[in-house]
């Protein structure tokens, strides 16, 4: 039986990796696109991926990746260039005529969305609809579980889980899960073309209950601060994630304050498309727990990271602004948080596999 090779973008990522290796494992000949050659990759290899060096802005690159591919997973990192590399995609895409395509969009995925990415993010989806005879099929996740786990060092040594969600909710979906669905749909295509699935967690949870939740893994007490979030954009910029990020987050935070990644939370879509239910919230800490050195208390990790956290916080504020973009809009008061939003309510008052038409 002829078996479709797949390109798989970008491979070395946090769904990527996963999702490459469960095709490599159902025997799909598997294309892993990644930015540099590391272990990662030498991973990939080694379970018989062809890895392709290149980036995602470069059309010739993306023209290499795809050659031979008759399927692939969009999914890019949220830098700048996103709209620009879902173009080259595109059109690499309809030069191939590849015939089935999963999109990895966001929930927030809004045109006047403060953030520049989810407005990009919104357009680079309606390009990808217009892919000429070809299936395509968006997953719209969350604010992932991934988020709180990079900072774990913290949450593990000092007993505290100081993040700015304030009393927002939220069914934080894993890498795994999303890894999983998007699999699935690529192996077996059929009866996904032109809807979208939001993967979410098994449960709607709130931020003391993430907390309780790491109570349970680590056998100690860990306690919800209701971070501001000026205070966290510099322990951020600390860590070298650069300002247009910061700015991203920034306004995903609000959004999160303001329940927006509450709304028809949590689906049954892992269970859907996977007929496997989806993880809970305790099941994915405990996986990134297990095996972690810095998940057991020790003084000298303590006292480093007390000196970057003191260090970060004498910085000033970075300024994020800049990264929005917002001279983009003849008028900045155009740009509206998608919970704030009535176009975006509207679309999303009704959780539905289709494909919801947005009019600007």
């Amino acid at each position: 039986m002829d078996t479709p090779r797949i390109l798989v973008l970008t491979a070395a990522g946090r769904t990527g990796m996963p999702l490459a290796l469960q095709l490599l494992g159902e025997g799909f000949p598997v294309t892993a696109f990644v930015r540099k050659e590391d272990a990662r990759s030498e991973r990939l290899k080694a379970k018989g991926a062809e890895i392709v060096v290149g980036s995602l802005t470069d059309v010739n690159d993306m023209r290499k990746a795809m050659a031979g591919a008759r399927r692939a997973y969009f999914c890019v990192p949220p830098t700048e260039g996103n709209l620009k590399a879902a173009a080259i995609f595109t059109a690499v895409a309809a030069e191939q005529k590849l015939e089935s395509v999963v999109v990895m969009s966001q929930w927030l995925s809004h045109p006047n969305h403060p953030a520049l990415h989810t407005r990009e993010v919104w357009l680079a989806d309606r390009l990808l609809e217009l892919l000429p005879g070809t299936s395509v099929t968006f997953i719209n996740p969350g604010f992932f579980a991934d988020n709180e786990m990079q900072i774990l060092p913290l949450i593990t040594q000092f007993g505290l889980l100081p993040l700015p969600y304030g009393a927002g909710f939220n069914a934080p979906p894993s890498n795994e899960d999303m890894a999983r669905v998007a699999a699935e749909i690529l192996a077996r295509p059929a009866g996904h073309a032109g809807k979208t699935y939001r993967p979410t967690s098994s449960k709607l949870v709130s931020p003391q209950e993430i907390a309780a939740t790491f109570t349970n893994v680590l056998g100690r007490k860990v306690r919800y601060i209701n971070m501001p979030i000026g205070m966290l954009l510099k322990v951020m910029k600390s860590m070298g994630i650069p300002n247009y990020m910061l700015a991203m987050y920034q306004q995903y935070a609000f959004d999160y304050q303001k329940n927006a990644f509450a709304i028809n939370a949590p689906t049954n879509d892992v269970r859907t498309v996977t007929g496997k239910e989806a993880e809970d919230y305790e099941t994915i800490a405990r996986r990134y727990v297990s095996g972690n050195p810095e998940a057991t208390p020790r003084f000298a990790t303590r006292f480093k990271l007390l000196v970057v956290m003191l260090i970060s916080l004498l910085r000033l504020a970075p300024k994020t602004v800049p990264s929005l973009a917002l001279h983009e809009f003849s008028d900045p008061a155009h740009a509206v948080l998608s919970a704030d939003s009535s176009e975006w309510h509207h679309s999303h008052e009704t959780h539905s596999h289709e494909l919801v038409e947005e009019k600007i």
